[in-house]
This record gives C-alpha cells, sequence and structure tokens, in this order.
C-alpha cells in the first residue's frame, strides 16, 4: 500500500531578498542567482541562493499512530519495513546543468508559515524569511549554533541565514539527476524515523542544493514545485511506502486466467467515495472470448484469479497526473479464498476529482504484459 499525506505548511527563503516571507505563495523556488548574470536587468555582483521549507505538521503524528496500531509498519531499510518519500512536483525548470543534487534536511529549530506572496509590495515580513525564523526581530534570527547554518556562499558572506537544520547520519537525503524530469521523489526514510523515535523535534524539511553549487560562480537556474497553496493536485505529498499483501495459500490455490486474451472488472466500483472511506476493489477476470459450451450458470460465476505479479496504479483522470504509481511491493494486487482485490485508502486522494485505476498484469517472467485502464471514480467530502 501507498499511504499519501499532505504538506501542511512551506515557504521559499531568498537570500536576494532575507525578509521577505513568501508563506503563502503558489511556487516553492531552487534559484541560483550567480555574480556577474543579469537580473531585472541589472548585473549582480553577489550570488545569492534560494532554499525552501515543507513540513508535514500533524500528518507526522497520524503516521506514527499508524505505526504503533499496527496499520503501518515501522520505518526502515529492509523488506518488512516502510518506507518514506517526499514528492514535489515540478511548475518550471530553466537554465539547469545537466547534472545537479538536492538535498533535504530536518530543520533544527521552529518556524511560522507566514502569509507573503514573492510579488507583495510591501514586502511581508512576518513568517520565516533567510534572515528570520518568525518574524524581523533581531533576536528571531536563525541560529548560528544549532545544527549547520549559512555557509558564507557570496552576497550576504557573514550573515546568519538561510535556516538552520541538523547534519550527520540519519540526518539527510538526496536525489541526483542527470537529463531527467525535475520531479522530486526523494527517499526520507532515516529523516521521518529520527522524528518518530523522538531524536529530534519535527520542524520539517529544508530543500536546497549542495554546497559546492550554492558556493560555485556557476549559473544553476531555477527549479520552480508546486506549493500547497497552488490550489493544484500537485502540492507537496509525503508517500509512505509498504507491503501489505497476504496472497494466503487459499488463493494461489484458485485457478489463474489462463486464456491468451482476457478481460480484468471491478465488481463492487461505485461511482462516488468518501475520504473517510477504505475500499476493497474485488477484482474478477474472465477470457475475453469465451468457448460456446452448454452450460447452466454464467462463466462469471467461476472465480479465476489474476497471476500473482499484477499491480495497480491510480492517476488523475483529468491530468493524467499519477496519484499511486506502480510499484512491485507497495500496489501489488492481493487476494483471499474469493479471488482477487486490492485495498485503497480514499484520504490519499484530494476530493472533488475523478480517478483513474489502472491494471497492470504480468506472465510468463513478463515476457507477456497487459494494462486495463477503464476503471473511473470519484472522490468526495
Amino acid at each position: 500500500m501507498i499511504r499519501v499525506f499532505y504538506a501542511e505548511r512551506d515557504t521559499t527563503l531568498y537570500e536576494k531578498y532575507p525578509e521577505q516571507n513568501t508563506g503563502i505563495d503558489q511556487i516553492l523556488e531552487l534559484v541560483k542567482i550567480a555574480s556577474g548574470s543579469k537580473l531585472n536587468n541589472v548585473i549582480q555582483s553577489n550570488t545569492y541562493n534560494s532554499r525552501f521549507l515543507l513540513d508535514f505538521g500533524t500528518q507526522i503524528n497520524t503516521l506514527s499512530a499508524s505505526i504503533v496500531s499496527g496499520k503501518i509498519p515501522p520505518l526502515g531499510n529492509n523488506t518488512n519495513s516502510a518506507s518514506a518519500h517526499v514528492v514535489l512536483r515540478a511548475a518550471a525548470a530553466t537554465d539547469l546543468l545537466h547534472t545537479y543534487t538536492i538535498k533535504a534536511f530536518p530543520v533544527s529549530e521552529s518556524w511560522v508559515n507566514g502569509n507573503g506572496n514573492y510579488s507583495d509590495v510591501p514586502i511581508q515580513k512576518y513568517g520565516a524569511s533567510w534572515f528570520y525564523k518568525t518574524s524581523d526581530d533581531v533576536a528571531d534570527r536563525w541560529a548560528t549554533g544549532s545544527g549547520v547554518t549559512h555557509d558564507g556562499n557570496g552576497g550576504l558572506t557573514e550573515a546568519t541565514g538561510g535556516g538552520t537544520w541538523w547534519t550527520g547520519s540519519g540526518y539527510e537525503a538526496s536525489q541526483s539527476f542527470q537529463n531527467e524530469s525535475p520531479d522530486i521523489r526523494i527517499n526520507v526514510t532515516d529523516i521521518v524515523h529520527q522524528w518518530l523515535s523522538g531524536s529530534i523535534p519535527n520542524n520539517g524539511f529544508i530543500f536546497k542544493r549542495i554546497r559546492a553549487d550554492e558556493r560555485s560562480s556557476e549559473v544553476q537556474g531555477s527549479l520552480k514545485f508546486f506549493g500547497r497553496e497552488s490550489h493544484t493536485i500537485f502540492i507537496p505529498r509525503l508517500e509512505i511506502v509498504f507491503d501489505d499483501t497476504t496472497q494466503p495459500v487459499a488463493y494461489t490455490n484458485l485457478s489463474e486466467i489462463s486464456a491468451d486474451s482476457y478481460v480484468p472488472y471491478i465488481k463492487n466500483i461505485k461511482s462516488e467515495y468518501r475520504t473517510s472511506e477504505i475500499t476493497k476493489f474485488r477484482i474478477g477476470v474472465r477470457p475475453e472470448f469465451p468457448s460456446k459450451a452448454f452450460q447452466t450458470s454464467s462463466f462469471y460465476l467461476t472465480e479465476e484469479r489474476l497471476p500473482t505479479s499484477s499491480y495497480y496504479s491510480i492517476y488523475d483522470s483529468i491530468t493524467n497526473e499519477t496519484i499511486i504509481p506502480f510499484d512491485t511491493t507497495a500496489t501489488q494486487i492481493d487476494g483471499d479464498e474469493n479471488g482477487s482485490f486490492m485495498k485503497i485508502r480514499m484520504d490519499s486522494f484530494m476530493p472533488e476529482r475523478y480517478y483513474k485505476i489502472m491494471l497492470k498484469i504480468e506472465r510468463e517472467g513478463g515476457d507477456d504484459i497487459q494494462t486495463f485502464d477503464d476503471f473511473y471514480f470519484k472522490v468526495v467530502n
């Protein structure tokens, strides 16, 4: 299963505008303004970066409660554990290097989201900014002794700023890119584990470029991601990935579909589901062209199952955005003595939208792969 939790607050910290808060801006941005480059037709004499903060807040408490109750396995790096991934969808990307790395760390001080926009005139100073955690007060600056601070990368060389964060083993996550989509899906299992274990308080993540890229004179370009205020389905999310299948002997003893051409169907799908529901979709399968034979009951009543190497994915039906990706562990079709099924939590989806289920069925060791996607439902509050 893949449990999805959505971000509760986020903001970008701009070194170029060190007192400006952007807590309700729709975009999160990693931008590098290199010394000597132009900004608004002005040659810059210093180098400036941005970083952004992202916090899932009370969602981490919900995750902890689900682990304690046994609904989610403990986080870890083995086959019986759950893993955690932050997912961010890129809104725009310009002037990027062919190869670059993004890092995430746990923030070491509390901060306020604020209600500023990048385009505000005058700027909004209440809320986290490059200089401050909460407001434009000298006493409220990011600390110099907590975690790691601004490392003197140009424009504001000696000034404290840019956030503070924990470092060391278990306090760092990274994702490297090479001529590929700038969308982020970064494994943060170790960091979330530190929060759940109580080793450090949960103040969210800080995302930034690696130190060498921030300090270099190279043009690094701009990476823009949809934030939680973007009013889209692309808001930042935390995916908890784990295997909850059982596939008991009673299931594997059922006859696997053998026809070369077959049709899976969902027996109990409804047009609408509430976000509070957890639904077990029962999946039947029949030959597309059944052999003609005299019989006293419908072939729909003959229980055949899908191959054990069958998986599901869920898309937004309008944008075709992947909400639940195919995963050979977390989205494997399960089953019991009554046939194949998949269990879906409706709180993983934004309400008042339509979704499409896609099934991927593999046979003959992966030499025969077929997909089916004519299954739709809506999630409502």
